[in-house]
């Protein structure tokens, strides 16, 4: 895995693709310029943060793409195995219901990248429901090992395909709660092996979601 590290970065997704040749790409930031989040919402840089982006070529990957985001969150959350982090599904990091983290994965031609945004620290978070997952600063020699750690797990589950879906689920926020969705609203009740969320409508009908724009209501 070839790697690169920045103070800061147009965009690392960018980078990381225009990099991608015959080995996988990571790159690491503390900040970008122009960056993106899920949604096409903009992207913040915290107080201390880091931004990173693993690009890989698709020929490589074995897993399911649509359990791709699942597996990026979750390979970041077992790096910190020691703490209350958990995840919102698909793609969001979340410590004490505050968002400290998130996924966004892309594909460009026969490549496939994937991005994590982690808010370190933010004494005074621009955005509501936003938090961080340290209360100070931390030594971008730690950050560092984190990305890489993160990298590192990503890939084997990628070229292996033994993503642990039922582990997932075991730090996962969202089963169980009631959540809203474009089309309405009802009970998140399982994941199923595509990655989708199994919801029941309040009118009884079962459906899978695969778009993440969704809120938890409780």
């Amino acid at each position: 895995m070839k790697t690169f590290f920045f103070e800061s970065i147009y965009n690392t997704q960018e980078f990381a693709l225009s990099e991608l040749s015959s080995e996988p790409v990571l790159v690491i930031s503390y900040s970008q310029e122009k960056g993106k989040g899920t949604s096409n919402r903009t992207w913040l840089n915290a107080d201390q943060a880091l931004a990173c982006s693993l690009a890989v070529k698709q020929e490589d990957i074995k897993l399911k793409h649509t359990l791709i985001p699942l597996l990026s969150g979750y390979s970041f959350i077992e790096v910190f195995k020691d703490t209350k982090l958990s995840l919102k599904w698909p793609n969001d990091i979340v410590l004490n219901n505050l968002k400290v983290g998130g996924i966004l994965v892309e594909k460009s031609k026969n490549n496939i990248c994937i991005g994590m945004g982690i808010n370190y620290f933010w004494e005074q978070p621009e955005i509501p429901g936003a938090g961080s997952v340290f209360t100070k600063k931390q030594e971008y020699s730690l950050i560092n090992l984190h990305a890489k750690k993160w990298a590192n797990n990503v890939l084997s589950s990628l070229t292996k395909n033994n993503f642990d879906i039922d582990k997932y689920k075991q730090r996962l926020q969202t089963i169980g709660k009631i959540v809203e969705y474009p089309e309405g609203r009802g009970w998140a009740e399982d994941i199923n092996k595509d990655g989708s969320l199994k919801i029941k409508s309040i009118n009884g009908d079962y459906i899978n979601l695969t778009s993440p724009l969704i809120s938890e209501v409780n």
